[in-house]
């Protein structure tokens, strides 16, 4: 299976408000601040490029976030190369299906997901409507 790949085009970084899982996507919470996202229709900031815990959010660490470009993000299951991608609840991406009323956030672009878990190289749409 292809390893996932990223690729930058901008990369900010900023305070995180919550701990965060590395590939998944965050959304604003206050002014230079971001969060995890907590619903599948969330406007994304972009994708958490490394983890960070509530200690070292309380010691000072910050979040590096993918904001244009292509990174790496969580599947929930199978999504195959060119397909659209949608945002879930949790943070983690799948295959658009339909009209879901999810906030599609990009196309797989490399790297294709059959479990879930897998990592799959998403050309980010910070800016994607809702399916």
């Amino acid at each position: 299976m292809p390893v996932a790949t990223g690729n930058f085009v901008l990369d900010k970084g900023y305070r995180a408000a919550a701990a965060l899982t590395k590939f998944y996507a965050v959304k604003f919470s206050a002014a230079g601040t971001v969060t995890p996202v907590t619903a599948n229709t969330d406007l994304i900031a972009g994708f958490a490029q490394f983890g960070v815990t509530t200690a070292e959010i309380a010691r000072g660490k910050g979040c590096l976030a993918r904001v244009i470009g292509i990174t790496e993000a969580v599947a929930t299951g199978a999504i195959t190369i060119g397909a659209q991608v949608q945002l879930e609840s949790d943070g983690r991406v799948s295959a658009l299906v339909g009209s879901s009323g999810k906030r599609i956030v990009g196309r797989c672009v490399g790297a294709p997901s059959t479990n879930a878990g897998d990592r799959i190289s998403l050309d980010i749409d910070p800016n994607g409507g809702v399916a």
